[in-house]
């Protein structure tokens, strides 16, 4: 938008100049041809003066050679009468050219008027399109104070969220090893039943056929796992814990993975566990290590290690 106008701007600068010169180069022409026909009535102006004089010497003459010759009165009347018939046929000429000469001037004092009025006009405009340019700059310079902070912000976007791509990659690569993990453990004979559940879950199937067993009081249902950022999981929590009654689930850790640096403990959704929830470990009333859930299930779940005191050990206390 801004582009157009100021080339709207310049074609209008451009057009006004074309036309001023177009009407100074006209008003030029028309001066000078006036001076070629000054000149020319003047130089004919000399010409009859001249002829004039010219012929009133011959009417002298004609004077004389009446006097002299009688007979050739009539004749010298006749060239008399004609002489006088071409002066005032050249006095008619001359009154016609003198007003031609009036009205160009006239023609010329109304171009001069035109002329100070369409410079006026040029200042006039000039000033408004002044008047008009500076909001249009100032706007100009603020929308490139936008930019350039909308820039900087842009850039430090780029790398936070670089970052959380980083973040997000390390958190899956976890989750990876924590759903291997469990597969692994779940193929223990105590986990038995929770392994058959996650099958059913993962073949499409319900856990209605699980649960009208009762003589199977270890089967525990297991739903599909959810995998979040810890970001999101963070930001859901408080909303979250407001729905929940408040409690303090007490449980144990099951399994301990180093490499990957998670454990498994023997709390899940039963007890109200979500992600992003903390605990402590303890073991004989002392603080061993802090964790995190990143992963929930109906009787398990996996929890990263926050802060270790202590080397974490199967069957230390969590709460």
């Amino acid at each position: 938008m801004r582009e157009k106008i100021r080339l709207i701007i310049m074609i209008a600068l451009a057009v006004m100049l074309a036309v001023s010169l177009f009407i100074g180069q006209q008003i030029y022409s028309s001066k000078k041809a006036i001076e070629l026909e000054r000149n020319a009535l003047r130089n004919d102006n000399e010409a009859l003066s001249r002829k004039i004089e010219e012929i009133v010497q011959e009417r002298k003459q004609l004077q004389g050679k009446i006097n002299a010759l009688s007979s050739d009165l009539e004749k010298a009347s006749r060239e008399k009468q004609d002489i006088q018939k071409q002066y005032e046929s050249l006095v008619r000429e001359r009154n016609d050219l003198v007003g031609k000469i009036e009205t160009l001037q006239r023609n010329n004092e109304q171009l001069r008027g035109d002329l100070s009025n369409l410079t006026r006009e040029k200042q006039q405009l000039g000033q408004r399109l002044k008047d008009d340019l500076a909001p249009l700059i100032d706007q100009n310079a603020q929308l490139k104070e936008q930019l350039d902070n909308l820039n900087s912000l842009k850039s430090k976007l780029e790398v936070e969220l670089g970052q959380l791509k980083g973040d997000k990659s390390d958190l899956e690569r976890k989750l990876n090893e924590i759903d291997s993990f469990l597969e692994q453990s779940l193929t223990e004979p105590k986990y038995s039943g929770l392994k058959e559940q996650l099958d059913i879950i993962r073949s499409g199937g319900t856990l209605e056929t699980q649960t009208a067993q009762p003589e199977k009081e270890s089967v525990v249902e297991l739903p599909l796992i959810v995998v979040k950022p810890q970001i999101q999981a963070q930001a859901e929590t408080p909303t979250q814990s407001k729905k929940s009654i408040p409690v303090e689930p007490k449980g144990r850790v099951l399994e301990i993975n180093k490499e990957s640096g998670f454990v498994v403990i023997d709390l899940g959704q039963d007890s109200g566990i979500k992600l992003g929830d903390t605990f402590k470990v303890y073991r004989e009333d002392k603080t061993v290590a802090t964790l995190e859930v990143i992963q929930v299930r109906q009787s398990i779940s996996a929890c990263d290690i926050k802060e270790e005191i202590r080397p974490i050990e199967v069957g230390d206390i969590v709460r």
